[in-house]
């Protein structure tokens, strides 16, 4: 059967959107929509129905009122959702997306039919649903939170997974598991939601960068207390420097073969490949990435992201064996702008162990 799920997040910091903006496509394909907003209402109406339906029954009011008092109930419910979500959302933009594709799903007794739906109850896995798209949803995330110097948080708006049947009816399946800090947002530019789509399919095509997606979305929850951010943050960076070594570290130690006998000088450095091999420590991967993604940089800016690397593992390292920390100081905003920072210029660089041709550096997307 047909599923449709979409679900939305409120942008906290890095872009806003005007007032009367209109939605923007970011990405759209036939089973696959994101959208930049100020107004969600629209877009949810079919997932703010089954939401309501949900809660009237909590309350103990579905099934119980007769014909022509449920659709007032309905409606009623509807914008005390509409309401509770304007007031999460304030002047913040909204990323929406909305997905479909087929799955098993089975309509079993009991059931209700209502003027335009059908409700059931537990007819499809709603967490296997959410799992076919979380990579495309942790990509566009990403994509979003590094249009600014600052990256992005995202708070979570609500979500909902319906189900469309042969004659186009939508089908409502019930279950009951449903369950302070400054920011500054700049207006998203005319070329923004362009860089951002772009940007979305690099991250797409990289083939590399999907456990840094994940980690950067578990960083880039706003409900996520400080330090689980700050480790989140972390541990994306560190997969993705070691992951861009593996890369890297031939185009990083080529230049030592371009003088004379090339062939004897080859065999030295597989040779110190080789024996180097188990034995890199994670500073001396990072000063080879950067070498590598920013070639023409000032030696004082690549020092400076030298010293940052350097300071943000010093404090992770002291906050695993032990150590004193101050959660609220925890400097999880310039994390994340370093992150931002490399991953840009990690997808922006072609892979020289595909391609032999191409050139060994790239520029960050901005």
């Amino acid at each position: 059967m047909r599923y449709i799920y979409k679900a939305a997040w409120s942008v906290i910091g890095g872009i806003s959107l005007p007032k009367d903006a209109q939605p923007i496509d970011l990405f759209k394909s036939d089973h696959c929509r994101f959208v930049l907003t100020n107004n969600p209402d629209i877009f949810f109406s079919d997932i703010d129905r089954g939401t309501a339906v949900g809660r009237l029954m909590l309350k103990g009011l579905f099934g119980q009122r007769n014909a022509d008092d449920f659709p007032v109930a309905l409606e009623a419910e509807i914008g005390e959702i509409k309401a509770e979500r304007a007031k999460k959302v304030g002047a913040q933009a909204v990323l929406l997306v909305e997905t479909n594709g087929e799955i098993d799903a089975e309509i079993n007794e009991p059931f209700r039919e209502h003027e335009g739906f059908i409700v059931t109850f537990d007819a499809v896995n709603k967490q296997a649903v959410v799992r076919i798209h979380q990579a495309e949803i942790e990509a566009m995330k990403l994509a979003v939170a590094f249009e600014s110097e600052a990256p992005s948080r995202f708070a979570a708006l609500g979500d909902g997974t319906y189900l469309v049947n042969e004659t186009g009816m939508i089908v409502y399946s019930i279950n009951f598991s449903m369950s302070g800090e400054a920011t500054v947002s700049t207006g998203l530019s005319a070329d923004g939601s362009g860089r951002i789509s772009a940007r979305y399919a690099m991250l797409q095509n990289a083939n590399d960068v999907e456990s840094v997606q994940r980690l950067f979305s578990q960083m880039a929850d706003y409900g996520t207390d400080r330090l689980k951010t700050f480790l989140s943050g972390w541990a994306a960076f560190e997969i993705l420097i070691a992951k861009s070594f593996k890369t890297y570290e031939h185009a990083f130690l080529s230049p030592l073969t371009n003088a004379g006998q090339p062939t004897l000088r080859e065999r030295f450095l597989e040779r110190v490949k080789g024996v180097m091999k188990d034995k890199y420590r994670l500073t001396d991967k990072f000063l080879a990435v950067a070498a590598v993604l920013f070639p023409a940089a000032p030696d004082n800016e690549v020092q400076e992201d030298f010293k940052k690397f350097s300071q943000l593992k010093q404090l992770r390292d002291s906050i695993f064996h032990g150590e004193e920390f101050s959660e609220k100081d925890l400097p999880v905003h310039e994390l994340a702008a370093l992150l931002r920072k490399y991953v840009l210029a990690h997808i922006a660089t072609p892979n020289p162990s595909l391609n032999t041709d191409a050139p060994t550096s790239g520029a960050p997307v901005s």
